[in-house]
C-alpha cells in the first residue's frame, strides 16, 4: 500500500460517517401538505420558456453562406478544361492517356477504362441475358401442375371376384397402388 492512500483512508471513514450522522439527525419529517412545490407558480413563468425562431444568429450565418456558395461556384475556376469523359467524347478519351496536362489518376483510369465498344456489346448482351430471363420467368409462373382425375370410389378395384375370369379379359392390377 502506498502512504497516500493510507493517508487517505482515515479521513474518508471520518467523513463518510460525519454524513450519515448528519443525515440522520437533520433530516425533518415530510409532510404531503407542507412542501414549497405548489408556492409561486406564477413567478419565473415567462422565464421557463424561450422563443425559438429562424432568425438567430446560427441560421443567418448558414442562410448568407449557403446564398454566397451557390453564386460564387459557377465562377470558381476548373481544375482542367478537357473533358475525360467516355460518353461525351471517346476519341478525346483514349488521347486523354498522353495527354501529360491531366492529373495520373485520370490518365490511369483513362488507360484502364475499355472503350465505349466493348461497353455498348456488354449492355446489349446484358440486354439479351435479361429478355431470357424474364421469358423463363413467366414460362415457370404460367405453368400449371397437369389435372389429376381422382376417382369416386377407388375401392372399386378390389370389388371383383377374382374367380371365374376370363383369361386375357382383365388386366393385372396386381401391382396396382391406390392413393387416396
Amino acid at each position: 500500500m502506498s502512504i497516500r492512500s493510507s493517508m487517505l483512508r482515515p479521513a474518508s471513514s471520518l467523513t463518510r460517517t460525519n454524513l450519515a450522522i448528519r443525515g440522520i439527525s437533520t433530516s425533518s419529517p415530510k409532510r404531503a401538505s407542507h412542501d414549497d412545490s405548489h408556492h409561486g407558480h406564477g413567478e419565473g413563468a415567462e422565464d421557463a420558456y424561450t422563443t425559438e425562431s429562424f432568425f438567430n444568429p446560427f441560421w443567418r450565418n448558414t442562410l448568407i453562406l449557403t446564398t454566397i456558395s451557390v453564386l460564387v461556384y459557377p465562377y470558381l475556376p476548373s481544375t482542367s478544361t478537357n473533358t475525360t469523359s467516355p460518353s461525351l467524347d471517346p476519341e478525346t478519351f483514349s488521347k486523354s492517356t498522353k495527354d501529360s496536362s491531366l492529373p495520373a489518376v485520370t490518365r490511369l483510369l483513362a488507360s484502364i477504362t475499355p472503350k465505349a465498344e466493348v461497353w455498348t456489346q456488354r449492355n446489349d448482351k446484358h440486354l439479351e441475358l435479361s429478355k431470357e430471363a424474364a421469358e423463363t420467368k413467366l414460362l415457370f409462373q404460367e405453368a400449371e401442375r397437369p389435372k389429376v382425375l381422382r376417382m369416386r370410389y377407388p375401392s372399386a378395384f378390389e370389388q371383383a371376384s377374382p374367380h371365374n375370369i376370363a383369361v386375357g379379359s382383365q388386366t393385372d392390377l396386381s401391382d396396382l397402388k391406390v392413393q387416396l
